[in-house]
């Protein structure tokens, strides 16, 4: 098939020589049918552009003009109103029905140039980190701020220096409040000016102040943030520093498979101060092949302790990145890190560190996953044990085990404890229209007090497969796991 493509583009290119062999000489038709671009489109758009360019031209700047207009024209085309390039007879008709989609494009980079701070049905606070977004933002006013290429803005937005723009969107009649710039000094001390870069008076600023408390009041809180500890502002670089650890657990259940955790980013969350995301990908991989198992989102809340720590704590998100019959759902959205980590010398350095350790916890906790491990074994009928922390193996169905397997197998609906309880391990009576347990007929507590009640057992049980969890409101309850039939027939087996 790949050959068919080649002998396609090649009979289109001849084609196309013949066609405008009157109109351009070899060396202009073999330039455009040598551009990387219109091959990369098997030339479906190269007649159009021979069509529609002029011989006695600049053809090096038309040219790369052309492409980047039939570029735009296959990003929107389903949105156009003539979809086929050839109903466009020159470069302008094709530039002037695609302008409105390039522009609302541009409009939606703009707005990320921004942060928004504040809106309401009347007003929309804006922190511009460009200049270019302070020029649309601060549009039709007189602000020194939105004149392009005067640095202006870099000046007022340095050190500890901020910027706000307080918008009115009821298109206010007047024009001196239509508008209004917040600027905070390097001591953050703020300054008014109104739609027509006048000082606003201190009269004007108080009843500004008193008429919108919760405009006024989120704009200090985010510039707090801003102008915050030393700590604060290198823990927001922190989490703007790119990068990628792995971690890899090599010739995983000695298979031929090495287990990787990757995790790549960080970037701050614009609207949330102090938090984060990143990504989590996880693969198996040999010298011959590679399989990405399953991806995740990382969401991260981080604050500082002191000027040498701060906390952190992380979850995960599923993607739908991973696509096809590598994909095994690791479920890792029910778990997390909860961490206090050590400032280090630079930000670059302390991003490295947390994405090693969120790269390592990750490795650590999967590596016994029943998924994964079936996976790599290429059967349910295996599993890896915590030997060291549990030594729960269920070598055979007898005993505990055994107990639990026929209160599943008989559709018996419960949590852990009511498990516990059919089993007469715990008793219970309800006060107060609450149930309470005990391991005697004294001291009733409430369902916290045992939580903790056979854990090693139980996480033993899912590890293996052989039970799972149906979450139901606040409880879950126990249900038969993917390795429950082989367990059962004795086919289930300790790695």
């Amino acid at each position: 098939m790949k050959f068919m493509g080649i002998l396609l583009t090649e009979s289109r290119k001849e084609d196309l020589k013949k066609k405008y062999a009157n109109k351009f000489d070899n060396e202009v038709l073999d330039f455009v049918l040598g551009i990387s671009d219109l091959q990369d489109f098997n030339h479906k758009y190269t007649d159009f552009i021979l069509k529609a360019l002029e011989p006695e031209t600049d053809i090096d700047f038309w040219v790369d003009i052309a492409v980047g207009l039939v570029k735009d024209f296959d990003k929107y085309q389903s949105q156009l109103k003539k979809k086929d390039i050839n109903q466009y007879s020159t470069f302008s008709e094709l530039e002037d029905a695609l302008t409105p989609f390039q522009e609302k494009e541009k409009e939606k980079e703009l707005e990320k140039q921004a942060n928004k701070i504040y809106e309401d049905d009347k007003f929309l606070v804006i922190k511009p980190k460009t200049e270019e977004a302070s020029c649309k933002y601060g549009s039709n006013t007189k602000w020194c701020v939105t004149s392009k290429g005067s640095g202006h803005f870099e000046k007022y937005i340095q050190d500890r220096q901020s910027l706000y723009f307080i918008i009115n969107k009821t298109n206010s009649t007047n024009k001196n409040y239509s508008k209004v710039a917040i600027h905070f000094d390097n001591e953050g001390y703020p300054k008014y000016w109104d739609s027509q870069d006048s000082p606003m008076s201190e009269r004007e600023v108080d009843v500004l102040n008193y008429a919108f408390p919760e405009i006024i009041d989120s704009i200090n809180q985010d510039y707090k943030i801003h102008f915050g500890s030393a700590s604060d502002r290198f823990l927001k670089e922190t989490f703007d520093t790119s990068g990628r650890s792995i971690a890899t657990n090599k010739k995983y259940l000695n298979s031929n498979y090495n287990l990787e955790s990757s995790v790549s980013g960080f970037e701050n969350l614009s609207d949330i101060v102090g938090h984060a995301e990143g990504h989590l990908r996880i693969s198996l991989w040999t010298n011959d092949e590679y399989k990405i198992v399953d991806s995740y989102q990382i969401y991260i809340t981080y604050k500082s302790k002191d000027k040498k720590y701060f906390t952190a704590s992380i979850g995960f998100a599923g993607t739908d990145e991973v696509p096809g019959d590598d994909y095994e759902d690791l479920e890792l959205e029910g778990w997390g890190i909860d961490v206090t980590y050590n400032i280090g010398k630079s930000p670059a350095e302390t991003a490295d560190g947390v994405r090693n350790h969120i790269a390592n916890r990750v490795l650590i906790h999967i590596q016994n996953n029943p998924k994964l491990v079936q996976k790599v074994a290429g059967t349910s009928k295996v599993w890896r044990a915590d030997r060291a922390n549990y030594g729960y193996t269920f070598g055979k169905n007898k005993g505990f085990i055994k107990k639990l397997v026929d209160y599943l197998d008989n559709g018996s609906i419960g949590t852990k404890l009511d498990f516990l309880e059919s089993l007469g391990k715990l008793k219970t009576k309800v006060v107060d229209g609450k149930k309470l347990y005990s391991r005697s007929d004294d001291n009733y507590v409430p369902s916290s007090k045992f939580r903790g009640q056979f854990s090693s057992f139980f996480a033993s049980a899912k590890m293996a497969g052989i039970l799972g969890y149906r979450k139901v409101g606040k409880d879950f309850l126990l249900i038969k796991g993917p390795n429950f039939d082989a367990f059962k027939s004795g086919e289930l087996k300790a790695l």
